[in-house]
């Protein structure tokens, strides 16, 4: 049984080899240096040879593929003591390739010329060697058994007894017993249990030392680790540096560091990813302080690194059905010092499908101003001007809207405003001006890992508008709309991902579709709904094919994406659904229309490139033969 301190030390005594042994006293670990002088000396050639016998393939692969003397052998040292010093100096290396694999009692030996590389004929054995052709070099390995981790424990630094009581789990260090004895485990066993007691409030905790005892007579490895975990602490004061348009104060707020919170990881990083979400800031790194003070309390600076206030952009997508659309905008993430941002932008739509009078446009500018109550608390203001020309109707009017965001968890968040609308719509069914004031309610909850191209989790979004008449409201009714989605990976390298989604809405008050205004009804058909079919073609008509639009909206989507290569993947798909005038949408009814496809994916940096191509399962008169889709991240 041999007992070390230290890993390196772990490394040497465990294992009872000849490695240290043999090593020159001025043996150098590194080769470079000899690399060098192989380019202005000729050099002393050789051939090496490395047999490990026993352990596994891997084990084998690893102990080549460290072998300097392997590596190098194309670049010989300059003469034999450099090749002698770069032997020796493989002893390293490979006992630490068997260290990693737990192969803590095997044997190296290696040789110059036949002799060994501690002896000091080796020098003279290779320089003769040498004048009758390359020098051989031979490195046997006897691996022996491989080591697995026996009894693990915890120890106080500073009297070696148990630590005072802090519940830390050891089953959760990845050391279980019986299973291999890794070096490369205990390293992050150690970090683990760091992160443990700093979890527990001690800010400055440490892994003071470690001792492992390897037991030769039953191949086990038995591992001890030394606790410092310094005093347990609050978060103290915060200081913000790195802000220079950015009112420092309101970064303090935002962060929203209670007083007397005791300190952990989770804590810190929820104060970084608050600051972090202001969108102002190009990095924001948390400095803890270096020792707790008198007060019990440990000091934190937020470090950050300020973008450019302002920012543009323009975007385009296209489809067969839809048309073409281009979008623009200016935008400012820091208009009076404390994050304010203001987006000003405009789109034109339904491109080449319709002449240039029938084209659709919109201008809107968006305010929002973050920390408006508390730190989780955002007042959102919105403007806009359109004129809408969708297959249903034409649309020409504005309207604002203003609403009060909270952020209950980093997953949830609810709304509630007030917003009004006046517009004149002309449709199938004649033309009208209304006014509608509305209190619109919404919730949002996401736990999704990637917004554009998402693989595990659940994204669910609903909207509860009433329009009421004793605020001014023409139409007298409430409007429901929500839509919840799902993905989830089979594959850790997420290649193989099943996405679905549904979408629902009903308008509540009007006894018929007439009296709800154009633009509140509900329409199915096209790209964001059920592909293979015209934009808003699943929707109610009249007997002469023009389309009115519907109470209740049903639409249920799957798409199963499956990537072929680490930037080309390929989705088969299929939606179903339907807008409906009134009743309860039927599997198999005439307005229950299904579509399906498959579509190209081509992973960037910024999202994947969607193209889709799309047929109606069950065209009607007015349905198109085949649909494409372009545009930038998945279809939901």
């Amino acid at each position: 049984m041999t007992v070390a301190a230290g890993l390196w030390t772990l490394a040497s005594v465990a294992a009872p080899t000849r490695a240290q042994d043999a090593q020159a006293p001025d043996a150098q670990p590194e080769a470079e240096s000899e690399a060098s002088a192989a380019t202005t000396a000729p050099g002393i050639p050789y051939t090496s040879t490395i047999e490990v016998t026993g352990g596994t393939d891997a084990l084998k692969t690893n102990i080549t593929d460290t072998s300097n003397l392997k590596a190098l052998e194309g670049e010989p040292p300059a003469g034999p003591v450099g090749l002698v010093r770069r032997a020796a100096a493989d002893m390293q290396r490979i006992q630490a390739a068997l260290n990693a694999g737990g192969f803590y009692g095997g044997l190296i030996n290696i040789t110059v010329a036949g002799v060994p590389v501690a002896d000091q004929r080796a020098v003279d054995a290779a320089a003769a060697a040498a004048l009758r052709g390359p020098v051989p070099v031979v490195v046997r390995v006897e691996a022996g058994p491989q080591f697995v981790f026996g009894v693990i424990e915890l120890a106080d630094a500073a009297t070696g007894q148990p630590p005072a009581p802090l519940p830390i789990d050891v089953s959760a260090l990845g050391l279980a017993p019986g299973t291999p004895a890794r070096a490369a485990l205990v390293l992050t066993a150690e970090g683990r249990i760091v992160d443990q007691m700093q979890d527990l409030g001690y800010p400055l905790a440490r892994v003071a030392s470690r001792r492992a005892v390897a037991d030769h007579s039953n191949d086990t490895l038995d591992v001890t680790f030394f606790l410092e975990p310094g005093r347990q602490a609050n978060l103290g004061t915060v200081e913000v540096r790195g802000a220079t348009s950015v009112d420092p104060q309101f970064v303090e707020h935002m962060a929203n560091v209670k007083p007397g919170t005791r300190y952990s990881r989770q804590e810190v990083e929820r104060i970084r990813d608050e600051v972090a979400r202001l969108d102002i800031f190009q990095s924001v790194r948390i400095i803890e302080g270096d020792s707790v003070g008198p007060d019990g309390t440990i000091p934190l600076i937020i470090q950050v690194d300020e973008r450019k206030p302002r920012f543009v952009g323009i975007g385009a997508s296209y489809s067969s059905t839809e048309g073409g659309t281009v979008n623009g905008y200016w935008g400012h993430r820091n208009l009076f010092g404390q994050a304010e941002k203001l987006r000003i932008e405009g789109e034109v739509s339904r491109l080449f499908s319709n002449s240039f009078t029938d084209l659709q446009y919109v201008a809107k500018a968006t305010f929002e101003k973050p920390g408006f109550v508390t730190s989780l608390d955002d007042l959102l203001i919105e403007a806009r001007a359109f004129h809408e020309v969708p297959e249903a109707y034409e649309s020409t009017g504005g309207g604002g809207q203003v609403a009060w965001r909270r952020r209950f968890t980093d997953e949830f968040e609810g709304r509630i405003g007030a917003s009004v609308e006046h517009e004149r719509i002309t449709d199938a069914l004649g033309t009208n001006t209304y006014t509608l004031v509305g209190i619109p309610v919404s919730a949002r909850y996401d736990s999704t890992d990637d917004k554009l191209d998402p693989s595990k989790g659940i994204r669910a979004i609903g909207e509860v508008t009433p329009y009421p008449s004793f605020l001014g409201s023409s139409v007298n009714m409430t409007r429901l709309e929500g839509s919840v989605s799902t993905y989830h990976s089979f594959d850790a390298a997420k290649r193989f991902i099943l996405a679905g989604r549904i979408l629902a809405g009903t308008v509540i008050g009007p006894d018929s579709v007439a009296e709800i205004p154009a633009d509140k009804r509900f329409y199915a058909g096209g790209g964001g709904t059920i592909r293979g079919y015209d934009y808003q073609g699943v929707s109610p008509r009249l007997p002469n094919g023009e389309i009115i639009g519907g109470k209740h909206l049903f639409v249920a989507s799957a798409e199963a994406r499956l990537r072929v290569t680490d930037t080309i993947g390929i989705v088969p798909f299929v939606d179903a659904g339907g807008a409906f005038s009134s009743g309860t949408p039927t599997f198999g009814s005439e307005d229950f229309k299904v579509g399906a496809g498959l579509g190209l994916r081509y992973y960037t940096a910024i999202g994947p490139i969607r193209f889709d191509v799309a047929v109606p399962l069950e065209r009607g008169p007015w349905d198109p033969s085949v649909a494409f889709y372009v545009g930038l991240g998945q279809s939901f």
